[in-house]
């Protein structure tokens, strides 16, 4: 049995039904039997350790919901206007109905990238991809009525030498990457091409193998310079890919590299680096300026009456820097439900949403208690959005500011 929904055996078929029977009371809608039986099959059915890593996979949600950043999340400005340059993209759909994205590693300008992405965003990001993804491929499955979770990956790594790569924030984004897609998107993609691998590729591999299942490792297809059309093409029709992968695609001039689908801006300009742009204007009647004392911290009270709202803000710190989270208020109990993060004036605004469970008081605090000698500016916007059956209404309920010394 392959252990997919329609194809289980009846160890499986309990497998399934004691977990989905753990979670009766947690799961969202789009939390199906599929997405169950994702973790079940990672974990080869073993119930308990599955039960674990699934715990782990509704507690990220609650940081990063997928309702939010499949459909109202938006990016950063400088990332908005490089999005269809830095998204992969999709070429088509291989032969099994899976989509197939295009990722050029070598030839992007990679340390300009880093200038536009705030470490902390990277998850967010990431999460954004992979969730639009996610709701392609849902939307793929209504079209054609078969059901679609996997995705094909062609990985060119032609040009990559080690002046891209020896950089602590390349390794440290590589690494967030891997651990959040194996922890939280398991088996969601069916093979990955990896082409034109430099000689010191295995090395660097050997660094990462760790982090990955043995399922995913094993959909790995590793190329070096030759061998790989060949194996493309026995999952992948050829009018899907351009000439230069092996197969028939041009762009209508004849170019059989087609840019116009496979963008390069090597190198990004500088003015779309995060140190050079301002997200939030004063203008903007959604924008609140707030001072923050030295040793002293600020709360933004919102109220959520919807439980599985989404809280969410944007916070920015034209000079110098700020600490913040987000607490629940119950009573005189404050429970920190985010982690603390610095709000740095050279990476623009701080962006983020947290899925509240609970209703009641949230507090966004503003945390300068570590400053001695120096109050802080800061713009800043907030909302609670919450989800009904047929739309979402968008409330600005910031009731209000607490300087706290």
């Amino acid at each position: 049995m392959s252990g997919y929904l329609g194809d289980l055996s009846p160890s499986q078929e309990q497998a399934l039904k004691e977990l989905r029977e753990i979670f009766k009371d947690e799961l969202l809608p789009q939390q199906d039997d599929h997405l169950l039986l994702q973790f079940l099959r990672t974990k080869k059915f073993d119930v308990k350790k599955t039960e674990g890593m699934f715990r782990r996979h509704l507690e990220f949600r609650k940081e990063f919901p997928e309702e939010y950043f499949a459909k109202e999340y938006q990016l950063p400005k400088n990332i908005a206007i490089l999005r269809d340059l830095l998204l992969p993209p999709v070429l088509g759909y291989d032969k099994d109905g899976c989509p197939v994205r295009l990722v050029q590693v070598g030839r992007q300008d990679i340390k300009g990238g880093l200038c536009c992405f705030r470490p902390s965003e990277m998850p967010k990001y990431f999460v954004w991809f992979l969730d639009m993804d996610k709701e392609e491929m849902r939307k793929r499955s209504r079209e054609t009525g078969v059901h679609i979770e996997k995705r094909t990956f062609i990985i060119d790594l032609e040009g990559l030498n080690l002046l891209h790569i020896y950089r602590r924030d390349v390794y440290e984004m590589a690494l967030a990457f891997l651990k959040l897609y194996e922890n939280n998107y398991p088996e969601n993609f069916k093979v990955a091409f990896i082409i034109n691998t430099p000689s010191f590729f295995h090395c660097l591999f050997n660094m990462f193998k760790p982090l990955l299942s043995e399922n995913t490792c094993e959909r790995l297809k590793i190329y070096g310079n030759s061998g790989w059309k060949e194996a493309i093409l026995e999952h992948i029709e050829a009018d899907l890919l351009p000439v230069t992968y092996g197969g028939t695609r041009t762009d209508p001039d004849g170019d059989p590299c087609c840019p116009s689908l496979v963008k390069i801006l090597n190198p990004i300009p500088k003015e779309l680096h995060l140190k050079n742009m301002n997200s939030l204007s004063e203008d903007d009647k959604n924008v609140r300026k707030i001072t923050v004392g030295s040793r002293s911290k600020c709360n933004i009270h919102l109220k959520v009456d919807v439980p599985g709202s989404t809280v969410g803000w944007q916070v920015e710190c034209p000079r110098y820097d700020i600490k913040m989270y987000l607490v629940y208020a119950e009573g005189s109990k404050h429970d920190m439900v985010t982690k603390p993060v610095t709000v740095r004036c050279d990476f623009g605004s701080e962006t983020g949403c947290y899925l509240a469970e609970r209703t009641g008081l949230y507090s966004l605090v503003l945390d300068n208690s570590y400053s001695i000698f120096r109050e802080k500016q800061i713009l800043c916007k907030v909302y609670v959005t919450a989800y009904t059956s047929k739309i979402s209404h968008v409330f600005k309920t910031v009731l209000s500011e607490n300087n706290n010394s």
